[in-house]
């Protein structure tokens, strides 16, 4: 029991069975209130964990190759070994520091470029990455750790599969509804279903279908062995400050 709700009569009237079927209504109506409000903040901090999850699960894969690029390259080139560990010593700084609220995409694509930095390392000539967001698109808002995760997959089930050169494509597309993000890369190999779109894509949809609504989660299309898109779309947003996913 939450609380006790109370009606009062007059002391020289009755009380009517009127008043107690509107006082069992209020009642039942302020219940499923609290056990919506309940539910809310428990898939809200299911998110949150299954955020911190995906956070989890790519740093202790990600460190071990990237030292491992890093000891190669030392031997050969210290000052590109020392960039190399600038750039992992920001990625983590900045997975670290990310909440599970809004940011902007000049933080993503920031977070997103030394990891991209880290990657191109270690493919070499192997791996090409296109960026074709507009500047004019810096400042609208999208749930943190949207984008690498989509990256870090078309890297890991597409380009490694690759005997060829590989290229990751970043690009955006505006239309009436908003702007639509994609992440494209040349391998094609995507396969449908749960073990396909993998963990940190399924929680990515999940995030931007809380954030914006259901029509806004994550979409993929492939042309088997040609490409893979990986895209969203964000409402057009006006001006405002980052605040938290409910």
């Amino acid at each position: 029991m939450i609380g006790t709700i109370k009606l009062y009569e007059p002391k020289k009237r009755l009380f009517l069975k009127i008043n107690h079927t509107l006082g069992e209504g209020i009642a039942n109506l302020l219940s499923q209130q609290l056990l919506s409000g309940r539910l809310e903040q428990q898939q809200r901090l299911l998110v949150q964990s299954e955020l911190k999850l995906v956070q989890a699960q790519i740093n202790p894969h990600f460190l071990f190759n990237t030292l491992n690029t890093i000891s190669a390259i030392t031997r050969r080139d210290p000052e590109r070994a020392r960039q190399l560990l600038l750039h992992l010593s920001l990625f983590f700084r900045k997975n670290l520091k990310r909440q599970s609220g809004l940011t902007t995409l000049r933080e993503e694509q920031e977070h997103c470029q030394s990891y991209l930095e880290i990657e191109q390392a270690r493919f070499g000539e192997r791996l090409t990455v296109i960026n074709e967001i507009p500047p004019h698109l810096a400042d609208m808002q999208l749930p943190s750790f949207t984008l690498q995760p989509l990256i870090e997959n078309a890297i890991k089930h597409g380009i490694c599969s690759l005997l060829e050169q590989g290229w990751i494509r970043l690009f955006a597309e505006e239309g009436p509804e908003g702007v639509t993000l994609c992440v494209e890369d040349n391998a094609g190999a995507w396969q449908p279903g749960p073990q396909g779109d993998g963990l940190g894509m399924s929680i990515v949809d999940r995030r931007l279908k809380s954030a914006f609504g259901e029509r806004f989660g994550i979409q993929v299309q492939c042309e088997p062995e040609q490409w893979t898109r990986v895209s969203f779309t964000l409402p057009r947003q006006p001006d405002s400050p980052s605040k938290e996913i409910t």
